[in-house]
């Protein structure tokens, strides 16, 4: 054993583990293989380091990592190294995990990856945490990374540094979710964006936050601004899910590994953006479109509609409250998919759909209106009749179609199969957007034909249904204040940096449903609780009013109510019940 605490080869570790070679891989530090005395099992050491000098904080760190080892010996997953405990070594405590001779994600080309094969193997890297994040286990990585990615042959994946017990290393900090490098725990979310980043670097050559000082990457990671990947091709759409800075956007494990491994499955010039298919695909930031971010969110800001040589005045939307979304979507274009039927009271006030029926298969046709700030649109962007169209690919069997106005709204449009394969969904949204710009370019989007009953949540500001006090029973939201949505119809209170929000929005439909979760009773109105595991929340949500909608069919209106913590707490809905209980008591008097 060398002086000063440091090991060398052939050392000793816990008089069982002699020291073979070190290694790169690993979370916390350099890594070692070695070889079992007795059995000649080849294992990989990392030392955990605690604080220095005995101390409480010491004591506590100590304990902790063995409560993490513990938990992470039971990751039993084909993509996981196994973790077999912690062995203790001149006061240091030391990592035991399988060994895994692979290369890891940044060792494994010269250069950038091919996106399918990026997301082949982050698909099965997102499985692994995926099963840690589970509920019965609940066990964050903290420093998911390329160097903790390990890639062997036929790209099968193992994913190292589980256990570590302590948050990433400062040279992790490329791949840091912006609330860890605000200060915060890192949560399954945090690990979530770390992945993102790693697979971000695979094809980009560059992590996300940059190679350079460490100063300005800890910086950037802080900001949350993430400059959109040139060479991604189909995987750029779930990068940026992946790598919003807001982690309740982000999509859970589970799901990342299912929109990546829809990526890997395509063929690979369709991944990197070539022929017809790859066009489609193409996540561009084109010269005359610059990406701005704003409250971490991508916003592609409209051009000008003197670039493009309209005559007349830029097409906006008016007055959002009295802008009748169904004039803009006409059912009759849309009949060459089917039987058509108009929809107007389904969702918010401020949607409007068609669905279409042709024998087995169903699919549906939908606008909606909204601030441009809330609909950050993914796709290749397009100049017509003095508008920039957003084309966004095809995902899940949907389409999106974002048509940017110059007040400052969006009308988004998407077509989405609902039962069987037919008809293209992208045809369909095609075919609504043309029906929607047509009207836009005209004039003034028609009003609707009648005010809002008084009654209505549609006449109330989501925004004054909560006070200061109200807002504040959420820990982290004390001093925030209120984002209002489209014509006041939604609102919420985020604290980006701990992930702690409150959101309010309306919605209509037939009554409560029965996956809104347990029934009760909430300030003299029907209701129902659903908690949410995987973000540590509880969505609320409550029946307002009964009314009969034009066409003679029975509707309610609702109040939604959810509300989101930064880390588990032991009844997330008592505390959202709580908070919704003032919104409602702000409310009109039910009919």
């Amino acid at each position: 054993m060398a002086v000063g605490g440091t090991v060398e080869r052939g050392d000793l570790i816990a008089g069982r583990y002699r020291l073979e070679a070190e290694i790169g891989t690993g979370g916390t530090g350099g890594g070692w293989r070695a070889t079992e005395q007795g059995s000649n099992v080849t294992v990989e050491l990392r030392r955990a380091h605690l604080p220095q000098a005995a101390s409480a904080e010491r004591d506590r760190a100590r304990e902790r990592l063995h409560a993490e080892a513990g938990l992470a010996s039971l990751l039993d997953h084909p993509n996981i190294a196994a973790v077999h405990g912690l062995v203790e070594h001149d006061g240091e405590p030391w990592l035991v995990t399988r060994y895994v001779a692979a290369p890891n994600l940044t060792e494994l080309t010269a250069g950038p990856l091919p996106p399918h094969r990026a997301a082949g193997i982050g698909a099965q890297a997102a499985g692994a945490l995926a099963f840690a994040h589970s509920p019965a286990l609940r066990i964050v990585h903290r420093a998911v990374a390329p160097r903790t990615i390990l890639v062997g042959g036929g790209d099968r994946v193992t994913l190292t540094g589980f256990g570590s017990g302590e948050r990433a290393p400062a040279d992790l900090q490329a791949y840091a979710a912006p609330e860890v490098a605000n200060g915060l725990e890192p949560g399954p979310q945090a690990d979530v964006f770390s992945l993102g980043a790693a697979l971000y670097e695979a094809v980009e050559g560059r992590p996300p936050w940059g190679d350079g000082d460490p100063d300005q990457v800890r910086t950037a990671a802080k900001r949350g601004i993430v400059e959109p990947p040139r060479r991604a091709g189909a995987l750029g759409p779930v990068l940026a899910r992946m790598l919003e800075s807001r982690p309740r956007e982000r999509p859970t494990a589970a799901e990342a590994a299912q929109l990546l491994a829809e990526v890997a499955r395509t063929s690979p010039a369709d991944a990197r953006g070539g022929g017809a298919g790859g066009r489609r695909w193409l996540w561009v930031a084109v010269a005359a479109v610059v990406v701005v971010v704003a409250a971490g969110l991508v916003v592609w800001p409209r051009l000008g509609p003197a670039t493009v040589g309209a005559s007349g005045p830029p097409p906006t939307l008016g007055d959002p409250a009295t802008a009748e979304p169904c004039a803009l979507l006409n059912p009759e274009p849309l009949e060459r998919f089917g039987k058509t039927i108009l929809e107007t009271d389904g969702g918010g006030f401020e949607r409007c759909d068609v669905y279409l029926e042709s024998g087995p298969d169903r699919a549906v046709a939908r606008l909606q209106l909204a601030p441009a700030s809330e609909v950050p649109p993914e796709g290749v962007p397009e100049e017509r009749d003095g508008l920039v169209i957003v084309r966004g690919a095809p995902v899940n069997g949907q389409c999106v179609r974002t048509l940017r106005l110059s007040d400052g709204n969006d009308v988004r449009i998407t077509g989405q199969l609902l039962v069987g394969a037919a008809p293209d969904p992208c045809a369909v949204a095609d075919v609504a957007t043309d029906t929607a710009l047509a009207v836009l370019v005209r004039g003034p989007v028609p009003r609707r034909s009648a005010p809002f009953d008084a009654r209505s949540l549609a006449v109330v500001d989501a925004c004054a249904l909560l006070d200061p006090a109200a807002v504040a029973k959420v820990p982290g939201l004390e001093t925030v204040s209120p984002d209002p949505g489209f014509a006041g119809w939604d609102c919420d209170w985020e604290n980006v940096a701990t992930g702690a929000s409150i959101v309010i929005d309306y919605d209509r439909d037939e009554g409560l449903s029965p996956d809104a979760g347990n029934r009760m009773e909430l300030a003299g109105r029907d209701a129902a609780t659903r908690p949410d595991e995987d973000r540590a929340g509880c969505d609320v949500t409550i029946l307002h009013r009964p009314y009969t909608e034009p066409g003679g069919k029975p509707r309610v209106e609702l109040l939604l109510v959810k509300v989101d913590h930064p880390a588990p707490i032991p009844d997330p809905c008592a505390q959202a019940v709580a908070v919704a209980e003032v919104a409602v008591n702000r409310l009109p008097a039910a009919p």
